[in-house]
């Protein structure tokens, strides 16, 4: 829903729930590394969303730029 959201395709995420499950707040940078190990990872230069969501309403994303 997020990615539609954006107008995004979901070509640019990456998943990590099939190898590992739920992992919470340490899904983020979980799935950084995963990228960067398989050669999927960000390029210098590129926009990286992180976002992730809690309990109830609780959000919370940010951007970077990728060096």
């Amino acid at each position: 829903a997020t990615m539609a959201a954006l107008g995004q395709p979901l070509e640019k995420t990456h998943w990590i729930m099939d190898k590992w499950g739920y992992t919470g707040s340490a899904c983020i940078p979980m799935a950084l590394d995963d990228a960067i190990a398989q050669g999927k990872g960000p390029t210098p230069g590129s926009l990286v969303l992180f976002c992730a969501s809690g309990g109830g309403i609780a959000l919370a994303a940010s951007l970077w730029q990728w060096r």
